[in-house]
């Protein structure tokens, strides 16, 4: 029924002018700004790509640990080509949600310009990535100090990794929105 649909690039452009981001001030303290700077727009991407990508990776495991295939000799190898897509996958996503936010808000003129309140931000942001990153390591070294098996160490620091840059991330965003 839709295969003979072509969008031109009148079309895109249509849909994408009329793709608005306007969240309302409803929450006192929590500021919304009508426009965002290029830092926030990246945070918003960074925080969506995280959510998908391994939000899928959490689908896939699980779903390997239902079918048995990480109980084998071969577990580590299976849980390996499960995972390894995740970096490639996040970096495309990035990009391209990138492009589109940029796209959706061309007609304004972006300051792409760091300032001394953005890298507060970012080491904010990092230094909660940090935290629990290196929570998840000290419970993958726990973990195999009292013999977990390797393929429960591996989904440790690697979901480590993915709630630490979410939760960097969503302190980031959270410090440009409170208090502006």
């Amino acid at each position: 029924m839709f295969q003979n649909i072509m969008l031109t690039k009148f079309d895109i452009e249509l849909i994408i002018d009329n793709i608005k981001f306007e969240l309302p001030n409803t929450y006192p303290g929590f500021c919304m700004p009508p426009d965002m700077s290029n830092q926030e727009r990246v945070t918003v991407v960074a925080i969506l790509t995280n959510l998908l990508v391994n939000g899928y990776a959490v689908v896939r495991v699980g779903q390997l640990y239902a079918d048995g295939a990480l109980a084998g000799d071969e577990a580590v190898t299976v849980w390996a080509r499960a995972v390894v897509w995740v970096i490639p996958a996040a970096i495309g996503l990035t990009i391209l949600l990138n492009v589109l936010f940029a796209m959706a808000d061309r007609e304004r003129q972006n300051n792409n310009v760091i300032d001394e309140r953005d890298r507060q931000f970012q080491l904010r942001g990092m230094g909660v990535t940090l935290v629990v990153v290196c929570l998840g390591y000290v419970a993958m070294l726990g973990g195999l100090a009292f013999g977990w098996a390797t393929i429960v160490v591996l989904n440790v620091l690697f979901f480590s990794f993915a709630a630490g840059d979410l939760l960097g991330n969503a302190v980031r965003l959270a410090s440009y929105r409170v208090e502006c």
